[in-house]
């Protein structure tokens, strides 16, 4: 039941158009007044183009956070019931079709053929949770049972991840013999990763008893200016967020507030201030900083290049965590729906997409119950199987 896709880039509605197209109040905040755009520094552009996109990204995220609560609750109230018995109709599928081998003659071919659709069924019906399915399916097949099929699954991935790290990291056959799980098989190989890496920087070093050649002592050099600038980098990245947040608990701190109403106000918004803060959220606190008018757009833009330098880089850090939450939502809505790849799915059509795949499951409901009437017939059964051609799940 895998759904059409849509086309993306089409609205569900105009609302939902205006809601994401709405201009960002950030739009040009740096731009000094009377000055073209085109006089901008690289720095101020940079700002405006990082500003825009956050803003942007959060109305697509709060958009993305109501569809997907609103795709649950439908996916949960019209979706799974219909699962449910569309799963409780295959499970009645298996057993007539067992009844109907235990009660019937069949040639040997059509016989090959229910033995084939009875096992493929109840397997992956056991696999979805269905336990008592096991029985009929080990019967069915008794030189594969379940549950060694799918030890021999488990078997198969370690055997793949041994036959990996023998060849990435020529670790010994034998050290991995006792492993017995792949979550197990999981862990050793992330240990053995990170064993490597701390051998490879080992190995750029020089042993205890040899003295350090110019090379090295140039690497070694060149190694510790970089991971001290990176430092450096990240303090003042972290810095040019708190001046920020200072600022503002400087003249919204309430305790040496006389006034009482005013207290109450100052503490609200010391909380909200906070909040951001903890969140790392630099342009949230910007647009506290504007809204509770503690900077104007001129005063942005008087701000110098070095300064906006940093903003700008916390900026690209919190559009990167925007997207990665956006991409989250979108491949948790798209599974909701049943559609392929996140990559083309548009949350926009959610409802749409839902909406097929309820008629889809009431049409397939529909259709495996005339099914199970008609093949309770055993001429119609015969009728069947002399026409089908072994492809179990795709019937079904």
């Amino acid at each position: 039941m895998f759904l059409k896709r849509l086309e993306w880039g089409k609205f569900q509605s105009f609302e939902a158009f205006i809601f994401i197209m709405e201009k960002s109040k950030f739009s040009e905040i740096v731009a000094i007044a009377g000055v073209e755009k085109k006089a901008l520094t690289a720095q101020q552009k940079e700002f405006n183009r990082l500003t825009q996109r956050i803003e942007q990204s959060r109305n697509y995220l709060e958009a993305y956070r109501k569809i997907a609560e609103k795709l649950q609750q439908r996916a949960m109230r019209e979706v799974q019931p219909l699962l449910d018995k569309f799963q409780a109709q295959r499970i009645e599928m298996v057993h007539l079709l067992d009844r109907m081998v235990r009660q019937h003659k069949f040639s040997k071919s059509e016989t090959e053929k229910l033995h084939e659709i009875i096992i493929t069924m109840s397997f992956d019906l056991a696999q979805a949770g269905f336990e008592a399915l096991k029985e009929i399916h080990d019967r069915y097949n008794p030189k594969e049972d379940f549950d060694s099929i799918m030890a021999q699954s488990e078997a198969d991935k370690l055997a793949m991840l041994r036959a990996m790290m023998h060849k990435a990291y020529g670790v010994d056959l034998d050290e991995m013999a006792e492993i017995d799980t792949f979550e197990a098989m999981t862990a050793f190989v992330k240990e053995k990763r990170e064993s490597a890496a701390q051998a490879e920087e080992a190995l750029r070093e020089p042993k205890n008893d040899q003295p350090k050649t110019a090379q090295q002592l140039k690497a070694e050099a060149k190694r510790a200016e970089q991971a001290a600038k990176r430092k450096e980098e990240e303090q003042k990245i972290s810095q040019s967020v708190r001046e920020v947040y200072l600022d503002l608990v400087k003249a919204f701190h309430p305790d040496r507030e006389p006034d009482e109403a005013e207290k109450v106000r100052k503490t609200a918004i010391l909380q909200r201030v906070t909040a951001v803060y903890e969140a790392n959220d630099l342009m949230g606190l910007l647009q506290l900083q504007l809204e509770l008018e503690r900077i104007d757009s001129t005063q942005l833009g008087a701000l110098a290049d070095d300064k906006l330098r940093y903003f700008n880089k916390n900026l690209r850090n919190q559009l990167a965590e925007l997207a990665a939450e956006q991409e989250s939502l979108i491949a948790r809505m798209s599974q909701m729906t049943n559609q392929g790849p996140s990559l083309h799915f548009n949350p926009f059509q959610a409802d749409r997409d839902l909406e097929k795949q309820v008629r889809t499951l009431k049409k397939d409901l529909k259709t495996i119950k005339a099914e199970l009437e008609e093949l309770r017939d055993f001429k119609v059964m015969k009728e069947w199987l002399r026409g089908y051609q072994l492809k179990a799940n795709d019937w079904f």
